[in-house]
């Protein structure tokens, strides 16, 4: 009978043995110390991946469960990358003393500026009030500007300073956290840590721009003029999310309720771990000059421009695509509420629009809030018309004149130096291979093309070059 109980039970003991349902106790496999303290360690790491709203292993009672219910139980998936799937609790990270260690440091990265703001999403559940908002995420991940500051026509762009810094990858280094707890507790350790770093940068200027109409070299001057005290930050992704969440005809929300997340946004974006920079400039996407009302009531006293082209020469620089539906001037034709407002107020029907008249109302619309902005802000806009002597005008108007900043010699030899290079050259030509090309656009437009821009673009173009806040007829103030 013993024998009959016996060897049953041992073949089960083998089997289990074999597929690792036994520990091996000669084992030293973790922390060369044995199975009992490496179960130990990995149970502590998942209980601090759970305390980090991050655990990327599924606990034994869920795993008969859906999907479905594993993640309205707050379970992520197996292998999920850190930040993903969930938000790291700043706030009990920094106060509660029996808080994983890891997560600690990670809030502590974010308060010490050393790791900065990339992006900003809108979760399933998200609101933006007149007086708060509910349910951004904010992603963190540590930046690196030197190479922008060396060498601006290399990294020409926020995309290009994010894949350099390695960023790019969703999740590699990146930190999720609720953007206005991380706005709170940076609000409150900054006005306790006054003198010291990091530093809240000034704000000293913002360009908005029709697109491919300068406004590269705009923000590649504006790093090449002070590279140790400037930082540049050309259509990084956060403002614009800011600037169009409550949509661009404010249908989501109000213009105040955009204004104060875009404000939260700007200055988690200005703070510095760098004691040697001093101010900060932005250039926004093009598309965010519909909504420049927002940014003006968040920021009623910094000065800005608006770059604006020939009609013909823009929309030939748009077009150039392989197909013309394709073109950004023409996709956003079925979202964009001021797109459809223009045309009905025209005499004909949205379904007869070719891809060219298009590609003209869309940026009519941009020139058109410029031109409202401009005429009701009181020279702290200013109209730029691209010109083959666009860099002077930064020189000797714009920066030291409209954003109150010095224009040194070294500074001057600087800027003049990268703007004889593509501006998004990225590697591609040599210093100094940069050739104007408005005669060759003008000369190979289409007719189509040249009838759009006169109907529909020329308008806005001309009340923009007869502004009074134009940078020909301006005389701006004297440099502080």
């Amino acid at each position: 009978r013993i024998i009959t109980v016996a060897i049953p039970t041992a073949c089960c003991l083998f089997i289990c043995f074999i597929f690792g349902l036994i520990p091996r106790w000669g084992g030293n496999d973790i922390g060369n110390g044995n199975s009992r303290a490496g179960m130990r360690l990995g149970q502590q790491k998942l209980e601090a991946l759970q305390k980090m709203g991050k655990n990327n292993e599924k606990v034994p009672e869920t795993l008969d469960r859906s999907k479905e219910e594993l993640k309205a139980a707050g379970v992520k998936r197996r292998n999920s990358a850190p930040g993903r799937d969930g938000l790291l609790p700043m706030r009990k990270a920094l106060e509660d003393p029996s808080f994983d260690p890891v997560a600690t440091e990670l809030a502590r990265n974010i308060l010490s500026a050393s790791t900065n703001l990339v992006n900003i999403d809108y979760g399933s559940h998200s609101s933006i009030g007149d007086d708060s908002y509910k349910g951004v995420i904010a992603e963190f991940c540590p930046l690196d500007f030197s190479a922008q500051k060396e060498k601006p026509p290399e990294l020409p762009m926020f995309r290009d300073v994010v894949g350099h810094s390695g960023c790019d990858k969703k999740g590699k280094h990146t930190i999720r956290v609720d953007l206005q707890e991380a706005v709170d507790l940076a609000r409150e350790f900054d006005a306790d840590n006054v003198g010291n770093l990091p530093t809240v940068l000034d704000l000293k200027g913002v360009v908005f721009h029709e697109s491919r109409c300068g406004s590269t070299l705009a923000a590649n001057s504006m790093m090449a003029l002070n590279p140790e005290k400037h930082r540049v930050y050309s259509e990084s992704s956060p403002p614009i999310a800011a600037l169009r969440g409550c949509g661009e005809d404010y249908s989501q929300c109000s213009l105040e309720a955009s204004a104060n997340l875009l404000k939260d946004v700007i200055y988690m974006m200005g703070r510095s771990n760098d004691p040697k920079e001093e101010r900060l400039f932005f250039k926004f996407q093009s598309i965010t000059s519909r909504t420049m009302g927002t940014f003006r009531m968040a920021f009623p006293t910094t000065p800005w421009i608006f770059l604006y082209r020939d009609p013909v020469e823009v929309m030939m620089s748009q077009l150039d695509v392989p197909r013309l539906s394709k073109a950004n001037c023409v996709k956003s034709k079925n979202s964009s509420p001021m797109v459809r407002a223009f045309i009905d107020k025209t005499d004909y029907n949205f379904d007869d629009f070719l891809d060219e008249e298009f590609c003209a109302v869309h940026l009519a619309t941009l020139c058109e809030s410029a031109y409202r902005n401009i005429e009701d802000a009181d020279g702290l806009g200013l109209a730029v018309g691209y010109s083959p002597n666009l860099v002077h005008d930064f020189l000797d108007t714009i920066f030291p004149k409209h954003f109150h900043t010095l224009v040194d010699k070294a500074g001057k030899d600087r800027v003049l130096k990268i703007s004889g290079t593509y501006s998004k050259n990225r590697g591609r030509h040599e210093e100094g291979d940069f050739k104007p090309d408005s005669e060759e656009k003008v000369r190979n437009a289409s007719e189509e093309i040249k009838d759009a821009a006169k109907f529909f673009l020329e308008p806005s173009y001309k009340k923009l070059e007869e502004s009074e806040h134009n940078i020909d007829t301006s005389s701006g103030d004297d440099e502080e």
